[in-house]
């Protein structure tokens, strides 16, 4: 009896594991090459979303409005949201922000401006994973790797916010690649290049996230001590030289703001922040221990499918030298992070790069071991699941909340949820080529089309925006900037001017009965708690209504744009067309 054809689905599955194989070949034929296969995913990855995505709280606001600040007075050393100190991060990532919005237009650079360090950061991770994996597994692998951290969902995500994490991950990579480096060179002392590229990330991250990237690579040292049973070649990366290298780095900021804030900033970024976290949940950002295990399914996506499967392989090769440093950098930090009660799912983004190594020297492994049906139906679900949920949130979050479907949402979403089922064939039949190449078409579909179309389009959620164009039209005829009662977004600072007073209820209240000027965003809750502070009324025109949700509350909130009953408003009344 003649063998049945295989199936649409599995010809398809060949397809793609012939392209992937063919595309990862020609990448390992040259650094250059394998540069570029990277770059080109990474790209794909990163773009959507980094214009179109509003600016987002209240994290991503804060960080760009103090960058903006340092834009707008010159002052390169104090970090200030509004004229609040906000020291609780070192000064690295505000003056990358700073520079590339002054590159952008100045204080009046949009969003994307501010997150272009983070954007670049991911793209120069992905690419120096390929380069540091090069002499631990293989130019093939190395190329593979550099792909999966480009495309990982949580490095994505990252890549397109304001924030510290991308560059942080950035510079732990180029730390790991320098122990890379250091344990598979023969010679005795590493290239300069090289010893330059290790301890410059050290400082930087220094400069930009405290102690995080040191604290990992003394850990993955003592690791491999341990693993050894012999001190590392440590000597291999000049750590005389190093050392000054990276304190030349960091020091100097250090003392300024030393000078500046008279001790105060290591006393808040320290004493508050950091020893905070590490003795209790701060910020309502308490996890027990094992969430990160728990999340790791869903931030490493869609590569978390990999690892049932890859896991055991890893065990099974756990006393070679690569996957001892790979085990190192991963195991001893993410058990410290487990243990810290204040837990937020980006912290284990430092972690990724060395497992996303793993995970590709397992896909190309020829000696891999065929796993058994239900590691292989673990892998299934995982790869479809959260595919098929991102789908369904790319069509039915524009619909529930605003109404209407972006109509690119309509190709994306069909698109991505038949390329994770696809990818769940894959994993069902043990091709992890293939699953890994219908994978990378989910991922770049759907994450690129809620980042670039999904999101975008939630106006009810991203209020700030139409409040700031609510605003504007009135402007012209207020006194001051705009005050806000109720609604204290740091987003809305962002979009209007440094200036807006985020008012308390008594300073609401005051500024409306005694300033005919005032422009003021007062929401209906808040309406009771200024009259408290009203002997009479004052009287009010409201200007603008607005409804919208507030995501960090979780609540609907209506609101409208009021000003005291004056003749002062009549230009901008008629302006306005009201």
């Amino acid at each position: 009896m003649a063998d049945r054809p295989p199936s649409p689905a599995r010809r398809l599955c060949g397809r793609l594991e012939t392209w992937l194989a063919a595309a990862l070949d020609r990448a390992a034929a040259s650094p250059l090459r394998r540069s570029l296969l990277i770059a080109a995913v990474a790209l794909a990855a990163i773009l959507p979303g980094l214009a179109a995505m509003p600016v987002t709280d209240r994290d991503e606001a804060r960080f760009v409005q103090a960058s903006k600040q340092m834009v707008e007075s010159g002052d390169l050393i104090d970090i200030r949201f509004q004229d609040a100190p906000r020291w609780k991060k070192p000064v690295g990532i505000y003056w990358m922000q700073a520079g590339s919005a002054a590159l952008a237009g100045g204080s009046a650079a949009p969003v994307w401006a501010y997150r272009l360090p983070s954007a670049l950061a991911a793209l120069a991770a992905a690419i120096l994973l390929g380069w540091a994996a090069r002499p631990l597994v293989g130019a093939r692998a190395a190329a593979l790797s550099g792909v999966l951290l480009a495309s990982c969902l949580l490095a994505l995500g990252e890549a397109n916010i304001a924030k510290t994490d991308a560059v942080l991950m950035a510079c732990s990579v180029a730390a790991f690649a320098g122990l890379a480096r250091m344990l598979a060179a023969p010679e005795a002392r590493l290239p300069w290049g090289v010893v330059l590229l290790f301890w410059g990330a050290v400082g930087l991250a220094g400069l930009v996230k405290g102690p995080i990237v040191p604290l990992i690579v003394l850990l993955t040292l003592a690791g491999l001590w341990l693993w050894a049973r012999r001190p590392p070649p440590l000597l291999r990366l000049r750590p005389g030289v190093g050392v000054l290298l990276a304190a030349a780095i960091v020091l100097p900021w250090l003392v300024a703001i030393w000078q500046v804030s008279e001790g105060r900033f290591f006393a808040e970024s320290v004493g508050k922040d950091l020893l905070g976290k590490v003795a209790e949940g701060q910020e309502k950002h308490w996890g027990p221990p094992g969430l990160f295990l728990a999340l790791v399914w869903l931030t490493l996506w869609p590569w978390s499918a990999l690892l049932p499967a890859a896991v055991p392989w890893a065990w099974a090769k756990r006393r070679l030298p690569f996957m001892a440093l790979l085990a190192a950098w991963v195991v001893p930090f993410w058990i410290v992070l487990e243990a810290v009660p204040t837990k937020l799912p980006h912290y284990v983004l430092p972690l990724y790069p060395a497992l996303l190594v793993g995970l590709a020297a397992w896909a190309l492994a020829e000696d891999r071991p065929v796993p058994g049906p239900r590691t292989r139906w673990a892998g299934a679900l995982i790869a479809a699941v959260p595919g098929c949920l991102l789908a369904l949130a790319l069509v039915g979050l524009p619909l529930a909340l605003e109404g209407r479907l972006p109509w690119p949402a309509l190709l994306l979403a069909p698109l991505g949820a038949g390329a994770s089922l696809l990818a769940a064939r894959a994993a069902l039949d043990d091709r992890p080529l293939a699953q890994i190449a219908a994978s990378l078409v989910a991922v770049l579909t759907l994450a690129g089309g809620v980042l670039q179309f999904g999101l975008p389009a939630l106006e009810t959620a991203f209020p700030s925006p139409r409040i700031a164009a609510a605003a504007a039209p009135w402007r012209a005829c207020a006194s001051g900037p705009l005050v806000t009662a109720g609604y204290r977004e740091p987003s809305l600072v962002f979009l209007t001017e440094t200036g807006t007073r985020l008012a308390t209820p008594e300073e609401a209240a005051r500024a409306l009965a005694s300033d005919p000027g005032t422009l003021m965003l007062l929401e209906d809750r808040w309406k009771p708690l200024l009259e408290r502070h009203w002997e009479s009324p004052p009287a009010l025109v409201e200007r603008a209504r607005l409804s919208y949700f507030n995501y960090n509350r979780g609540d609907m909130e209506t609101a409208a744009i009021v000003t005291p009953e004056d003749p002062r408003w009549t230009a901008c009344a008629a302006a306005a067309g009201g």
